[in-house]
């Protein structure tokens, strides 16, 4: 499939900054979403992670989370229409503005089975995002049923003093790299706008944000997020294009590949959920080929740690490019992974 925009396309700034957040996540943190959602019971920490009831948030920031209710009485969509876009978003507000997104552009027009989806992207240095959202998942009654999302967002009032900054390609430029290996008898898709912006992509194993040009594709009402910069400087290395989870364990670690369970998939989220250990670091890849996104999770630890044989469930997830759809998810050797 081949893009072609409609009309002049922007140049952008000369150069622009990579941020991302370091740090860990408190339990006051964790517990203020638990809040948000009404989970009760508070949180508790598992490992690398905070867990409450259905509630799951990464330690490590920016804090991955997801948030699954054990008592959907509409989880079948039998007699329980999604609730209106007015009444989702209003559900939804008190969550955004616990996670400092009040302000933050939204919408509420994706419906999933009994549910509707409200989604919050921040801006950050007053430019628009790819990739951080929060996905709210609202069924009838203004009831919250899951979510995902990341609590920390990059501030860059600070920061951008200190940020290093990159040259930045045109949109035309980065049009050209969205079509590379296209081939020329493809699909022709339009496309209609382009925004200067930021994407989410992983840098040494860490999420960051890093500035992209934003394609607008009517067609296929999808975003389509192409980096504006080099990426020699996200150090990819030819390695997969969405890495997510935890960080890496370090120097000397010991690794292996960890087969998944099954995935779940919002929007362009893609949750891998897979039985591990309570001491071990655990990575998700996913690289998007034609019909398929093949997935690897990764697990480390470090050589000689002690630790308590217990196992638990886990979730790590990965953002894709674009919303998955009708394409399959296979693992490294090819296997289907299932669908919950």
């Amino acid at each position: 499939m081949r893009y072609r925009a409609e009309g002049d396309l922007p140049k952008g700034p000369e150069k622009a900054g990579v941020y991302g957040v370091d740090g860990s996540v408190s339990r006051e943190e964790a517990e203020r979403l638990a809040r948000a959602l009404g989970v009760a019971g508070g949180v508790r920490a598992e490992g690398d992670e905070w867990r409450g009831e259905g509630l799951t948030v990464a330690r490590q920031a920016p804090g991955a989370w997801s948030y699954v209710t054990k008592d959907d009485k509409c989880a079948a969509g039998k007699g329980c229409p999604a609730p209106g876009e007015t009444e989702a978003r209003e559900a939804a507000r008190p969550v955004f503005a616990a996670l400092g997104l009040a302000g933050a552009p939204s919408r509420g027009d994706e419906v999933r089975g009994a549910s509707r989806v409200v989604q919050a992207d921040p801006e950050v240095g007053g430019l628009p995002t790819d990739g951080w959202s929060t996905r709210l998942h609202i069924a009838a009654g203004g009831e919250i049923v899951g979510g995902t999302g990341r609590l920390d967002v990059p501030r860059t009032a600070e920061a951008e003093r200190y940020a290093v900054r990159y040259a930045v390609r045109s949109a035309a430029e980065s049009l050209a790299a969205l079509n590379e290996g296209a081939g020329k008898d493809g699909t022709v898709v339009s496309v209609a706008r382009a925004r200067f912006g930021l994407a989410a992509r992983t840098r040494e194993g860490r999420p960051v944000l890093v500035p992209a040009w934003l394609f607008s594709v009517p067609s296929r009402s999808a975003t389509l997020a192409q980096i504006a910069i080099d990426e020699r400087h996200l150090g990819s290395g030819g390695g997969p294009r969405h890495p997510g989870g935890a960080t890496s364990a370090g120097p000397g670690a010991a690794t292996r590949s960890v087969p998944p369970v099954s995935y779940a998939a919002a929007g362009r989220e893609l949750s891998l959920r897979f039985t591990g250990g309570v001491c071990a670091r655990y990575r998700a890849h996913a690289e998007e080929k034609g019909a398929q996104v093949r997935v690897h999770l990764t697990e480390e630890k470090e050589p000689g740690k002690v630790c308590v044989m217990v196992a638990k469930d886990l979730t790590r997830s990965v953002t894709l490019d674009r919303p998955l759809g009708d394409r399959t998810v296979v693992t490294t050797t090819g296997e289907s992974v299932p669908a919950v």
